[in-house]
Order: structure tokens, then C-alpha cells, then sequence
């Protein structure tokens, strides 16, 4: 719960109160607890070699004159507003700060908004199966931003987008024996029924019925059936731009027949991570109301398990989009959820189409585990899309589509087979994706690297990053 208040730095009871401050280590804030306490903290701050680095922190505890128990000074850079508020959850949450003050004086609204959506980001912990103990964090009761009332839109603006996060976090990180199909879709349209949105959910058989071959297909070998979700926000007045998200919700990939090595499974829960996203971003743009756009989201869902029916090596499908599939590799299943997807979006009329998959280790190799790919042909919509993820603090890097590597994917037996060779993976599974969509305005977004962290990142926890829900509702929101 986020408030304001204009009293004195000095007199908000907090159990902590944190200034955000740069290298000059001038703040009003600053100087005020400075006379009240009798501490020069900026001395202090340089005693200790602190030099107000983006997310570095110097904690004060019982400053006499001073009604917070404990004061942070939190670094900015050069403006980093949201990476200091990341550490100052993350000071908090270690000194187990139920109530916390950040001030605000000085900042302009939506450095305010960055702080606070930081805050959000670094608050976050999944532990809903954890067994609580004498030594667990209660949680965070509330969050105070002093001296910046005129924040208070563009703090309800970026929590809006933080929440579109941890939502996507929350089900990224969710056990597979707790989400599947049904239970990702579940949650796409519970995030429609609270904002409003037309949805539309396609079981097994009307997957089977209009054709989605190549979802079934991926689906066949679960005990849980495939799914497919859609919904539909359509923003206030006249609408100039129509857009459809499309995110893979593979919930646990064995690899099929194709199968994975066992250490290679783990974390497979999180290979629903561009469906996430999608969510996510659902999320958001119901709660923000942007005008003027009308955003699809489409959820394709499926378990990649193993059983006697599950589809095999060499199989041929034929896909939504009317064109056959031999099938090389079971492994390489999130392309086919896609393929049947992007099909199905081109139907929407919409103008451009953008597609999230936790796709390729190839992209990873390239990139690294923090950087996603971007795959498009459509330079307009790469700048776009590049520009939202630099201003939403996401690595996204844009990739080639090498036309001359198209061929890898053709076979004597069908109309292509799902995967190219060795070399270049990241890139194939562009073009194959590219064979079913028909709009030029359509990118794709490999998100392998950054959509699940090994260990706690400048803005995220361990575990699903939410990776991609900011940039999308940034995108979204500038779209028109």
C-alpha cells in the first residue's frame, strides 16, 4: 500500500526512511537529518566510501532527532531512479522494515514513479511454499513517499506496470504440478473477467475442431490437455492501432521423444515464460486504459510430456495456417504452439503482431543470460520495440533474419520441418515462425536469457523475471 505525506523527513515514523541520492551526496532530505541527529551523513557517506552508485547503500540505525528507526542512503548513478529502489526493498526486507518511507522531494513525477516501481520489483519474493519460522519476514505493510504529492499518478502508473510483472513472475515461477494448461489459461482469463476484456478460451476439442494441429500435437503425451486463451482490450476512442501479443505457454518441457538430460529439465516449469508476459502485460493495460489501441492476447498452451500417444520424430502435421510440419525434433515444440498462434492472429485484424518464446539456447549462446533477441524485418517496429525496452530497463538486442538460411528448414515430405541445423538456431526458428505470419509488421522475441535468473539480478529475484511485461505495455502505451 503506497501513500504520501508532506511532513518533515524528520518526523515519519518509519522503520525505514530512505534518500535517494547521487554523487554529490546533496539532498535536502540529507541536510535536514544531518542538523536533526547532529550526524553529518555526507561525511560519514565519504568515511565510508560511499559514492552514491546506482543501487549502492549505507545504512544509519537510531539517529537521535530522527522518528525512523533506521535511515538508508540509497545511490542513483546517473539516474538509475529504479535500481535504487530495488535496493532499498532488498535493505529493507534484510532488516525486516514492514513500514518504509522513501523520499521523494526534489524528483520529478515519474523519477518518483520509477522509485516506487523498483521497490515493487525488489519487494518480491516467491515463498508461498515455504514453511513459515520465527525468522520469516512478515512482509511489507506499507510505503510512504515523502514530499512528492504530485507523484501520486505516475506512482499508480508504474505500479500498475509492477504488478503486470510479479503477476507474470508469480506464474513463471509456479511448480508444474500446480500450473498446466488449464490453470495458465485460468489466469489469463481472470485478468480479463477483472478488467472487462472479450475472452475467448479454446479447449481440446475446439482445438481439434478448427484445426490447431500442431498445439495438440505438442499437447498429445499430457495428462493435462492443451489450451488456448484470447482476449481482447479495446481502449477508449477512435482506435488507430491494433496489436496481438502472442506468448508460448509450454508449462513443463521433457523434450517429447526428443528427450532433454535430466539436469536440463530443471526450470522447465518457466518455459511459459513469453505467455507470462503476455499476461502480464494484460494486466497492466487493464489497469492503465490506454486510448486509441486495441491489444489481442493470445495464450498458446501445452505440456511437452512422454507417453505412448505423444507425437513422434518424423510425424507430419498440418497446422492452423494450412501448411504441413515434419516433425525433426520433439524438443523444438514451442515454435509449433507459436506457428498455430501466429496463424490465428493474422486472422484478428490486426496490424502488427509481436511474439514472445522462451525459444533457443542458440539465443542465449549468442546473447548471454541478461539480453533477448529481436527478430523482424520491419525496421520502424524494431526501433519501436527497442526503444520500449531501453526505456522500460530491459536488454534487448536486435538479430538478423538471415533469408539465405531459410532453406535449412525445407524437407522432401512436407512443407518444412521445425528445425534448420546446428548453426544459427536462434535464426531458423525466426524463420519458421516467419512462414506463418503474412503481416510485415511482426517481430519476434527469443526471451531464453533473461526470463529466468540463476540468482538475483539488478532488478529481479531468483527464479522467473517477469522479463518483457514492461516493455510490451511500453510499446502498447506509445503504440499510437
Amino acid at each position: 500500500m503506497v501513500n504520501f505525506s508532506n511532513d518533515s523527513v524528520t518526523t515519519i515514523a518509519a522503520d525505514l526512511l530512505a534518500i535517494p541520492v547521487d554523487a554529490t551526496l546533496s539532498s535536502d532530505a540529507l541536510t535536514a537529518i544531518s542538523e536533526a541527529s547532529n550526524v553529518d551523513l555526507a561525511a560519514a557517506a565519504r568515511d565510508e566510501r560511499f559514492k552514491g552508485d546506482a543501487g549502492a547503500t549505507l545504512l544509519f540505525r537510531s539517529l537521535p532527532g530522527v522518528a525512523a528507526r533506521r535511515v538508508v542512503l540509497v545511490g542513483t548513478g546517473t539516474g538509475e531512479l529504479k535500481r535504487a529502489g530495488v535496493a532499498v526493498a532488498r535493505v529493507a526486507r534484510g532488516v525486516r522494515a514492514a513500514n518504509v518511507a522513501i523520499n521523494g522531494a526534489q524528483r520529478s513525477a515519474g523519477d518518483v514513479g520509477e522509485l516506487v516501481h523498483g521497490f515493487g520489483l525488489g519487494a518480491y519474493k516467491f515463498d508461498r511454499h515455504l514453511s513459515p519460522d520465527e525468522d520469516t519476514f512478515a512482509g511489507f505493510e506499507s510505503l510512504c513517499v515523502c514530499g512528492a504529492p504530485d507523484a501520486a499518478a505516475a506512482v499508480k502508473d508504474a505500479m500498475a506496470v509492477c504488478d503486470g510483472v510479479l503477476l507474470a513472475r508469480d506464474l513463471s515461477n509456479e511448480s508444474p504440478n500446480l500450473l498446466y494448461p488449464e490453470t495458465l489459461v485460468r489466469a489469463a482469463v481472470e485478468v480479463a473477467s477483472q478488467y472487462g476484456f472479450e475472452h475467448q478460451v479454446f479447449n481440446e476439442d475446439a482445438l481439434v475442431e478448427k484445426g490447431f494441429n500442431l498445439i495438440v500435437a505438442v499437447g498429445k503425451g499430457s495428462e493435462h490437455p492443451p489450451r488456448l486463451a484470447h482476449l481482447i482490450y479495446r481502449g477508449a476512442g477512435e482506435i488507430k492501432r491494433r496489436i496481438a501479443l502472442v506468448g508460448k505457454g509450454v508449462t513443463f518441457d521433457t523434450g517429447g521423444y526428443s528427450i532433454k538430460p535430466g539436469a536440463s529439465m530443471l526450470n522447465m516449469h518457466c518455459d511459459m515464460a513469453g505467455a507470462a508476459a503476455v499476461i502480464g502485460a494484460a494486466k497492466a493495460i487493464g489497469e492503465l486504459q490506454p486510448a486509441g489501441v486495441e491489444v489481442h492476447f493470445i495464450v498458446p498452451s501445452a505440456e511437452n510430456a512422454i507417453a505412448n500417444n505423444a507425437y513422434k520424430p518424423q510425424d507430419i502435421f498440418r497446422g492452423y495456417g494450412g501448411q504441413t510440419v515434419e516433425i525433426h525434433n520433439t524438443d523444438a515444440e514451442g515454435r509449433l504452439l507459436l506457428a498455430d498462434a501466429l496463424a490465428y492472429a493474422g486472422e484478428q485484424n490486426v496490424d502488427t503482431i509481436i511474439d514472445l518464446a522462451t525459444l533457443t539456447g542458440a539465443c542465449v549462446v549468442a546473447l548471454g543470460e541478461l539480453t533477448a533477441g529481436l527478430f523482424t524485418n520491419d525496421d520502424a517496429l524494431a526501433g519501436s520495440l527497442l526503444g520500449a525496452a531501453k526505456r522500460a530497463s530491459e536488454d534487448l538486442w536486435r538479430m538478423p533474419l538471415t533469408a539465405k538460411l531459410d532453406p535449412l528448414l525445407d524437407t522432401p515430405n512436407a512443407d518444412m520441418k521445425n528445425v534448420g541445423s546446428r548453426w544459427g538456431g536462434a535464426i531458423t526458428a525466426g524463420l519458421f515462425l516467419k512462414r506463418w505470419v503474412k503481416l510485415e509488421a511482426w517481430a519476434h522475441m527469443d526471451i531464453a536469457g533473461p526470463a529466468f535468473a540463476e540468482k538475483e539480478g539488478d532488478f529481479s529475484s531468483e527464479g522467473g523475471t517477469g522479463y518483457a511485461v514492461a516493455t510490451l505495455v511500453e510499446f502498447v502505451r506509445t503504440a499510437t
